[in-house]
């Protein structure tokens, strides 16, 4: 049996807990003022749900376009970070490139490790006024004989696209119905483009405001019908990507289920600063975002624990509403919201024991500790 000891954020706010889990389960949950003896945590910690990353483009030193990741190693080190369950990224590449990346990326879960919730594509179906790093060469028309391979290649849960693009729509309606689940990104669509694409199956808007047409007063395009209507949107925290005092206000605007943390992050995650490649192309890394030479921003290297600290500190989040973003609601958008992101007894024990700065103490896969700061720390003497 383990016990934890913290406030509890489950998401929603429960106050000073003891967390009980026995055989992969929550047990009980219960009130408690004061930490009991063996258990994990003190009056600073606070526990959390399994922390869900849907939109990673690679780790220590690995790209997933590259069909020669060592997810073993990525997979031990997202624990690292409290992450339980992540969705790899593959950026825009050539057409042969798909089938031996998405090969290396299905993945059954694994003892010890976080798990593969699955693959994003995003792109090549993508706009190229609004590619950010995305090779240009590679940027194409949406193709569903294309997408059909996909399929069968690997486990995709969500790809991105631009919805104004000739033939996108027949291709977010097939996807859709193919279990497959669509976001709208990289993007020039128009407010009516956009609602066209949601009418057509579409569920979501990846990193919104990057590399999407912009917010005007006269026309509110795509970011505008974001924010205006239900459609839930991943944003990126590390506050380069976006200002602090924009999350503020679009925490504001949006419903509390309707905003999604991801961290976009690229392969110099967990790694020093440094150049790094993202679908062939290289970056550098200063270690919060990587950067083409000519600065154009390729993603983030800021863990999705430190994010979720950035709401806190710098954003004015609620720390209950912070915790939301990168769990309950990321498992929602990704269809796996019956299995993930709360906690609560009966339900499969995910957690993650964090300190006063959010940085990760213990983490929980399935009622197993794979997870311990401490103990790593004293290993690394």
């Amino acid at each position: 049996m383990i016990k934890l000891f913290g406030h509890l954020l489950a998401p929603e706010d429960r106050g000073q807990c003891l967390v009980s889990v026995e055989g992969g389960a929550v047990t009980a949950i219960e009130p408690a003022a004061e930490p009991f003896e063996g258990c994990l945590g003190d009056k600073t910690s606070r526990i959390l749900p399994g922390l869900l990353d849907v939109q990673v483009n690679g780790a220590f030193g690995d790209d997933f376009a590259d069909p020669s990741a060592d997810m073993d190693r990525i997979c031990r080190g997202m624990l690292t970070f409290g992450v339980t369950g992540f969705v790899p990224t593959v950026v825009t590449s050539p057409a042969a490139a798909y089938g031996p990346v998405l090969a290396n990326l299905r993945r059954s879960p694994h003892t010890g490790e976080a798990r593969v919730l699955g693959v994003h594509i995003e792109g090549p179906f993508i706009n190229p006024a609004y590619r950010g790093t995305h090779a240009e060469q590679q940027v194409r028309l949406p193709d569903i004989d294309e997408a059909s391979r996909w399929l069968d290649q690997g486990d995709i849960r969500y790809l991105t696209l631009a919805p104004e693009l000739a033939g996108a729509l027949d291709l977010v309606s097939y996807l859709v119905r193919r279990g497959v689940r669509v976001s709208m990104g990289h993007t020039n669509a128009t407010w009516a483009q956009a609602g066209a694409a949601v009418d057509a199956g579409a569920s979501m808007a990846t990193h919104l405001f990057n590399a999407m047409r912009p917010f005007k007063h006269r026309d509110p395009g795509i970011a505008g019908y974001v924010l205006a209507t239900p459609v839930p949107a991943g944003f990126i925290g590390d506050g380069n990507h976006i200002a602090f005092e924009t999350i503020e206000m679009i925490a504001r605007v949006k419903g509390p289920d309707e905003l999604v943390l991801v961290t976009d992050a690229l392969s110099g995650l967990g790694m020093p600063p440094g150049k790094y490649v993202l679908a062939g192309r290289e970056y550098i890394s200063d270690g919060t975002c990587g950067r083409l030479a000519d600065g154009t921003l390729s993603g983030s290297l800021l863990p999705l624990n430190k994010a979720i600290r950035n709401l806190v500190e710098e954003a004015g989040v609620d720390p209950s509403t912070a915790v939301r973003f990168a769990t309950a609601n990321a498992a929602r958008v990704i269809g796996m919201a019956d299995a993930l992101g709360h906690v609560a007894v009966g339900r499969a024990a995910d957690l993650v024991l964090v300190d006063q700065a959010w940085d990760v103490r213990a983490t929980i896969v399935d009622g197993r500790l794979v997870y311990d700061a401490g103990a790593a720390a004293e290993a690394a003497r």
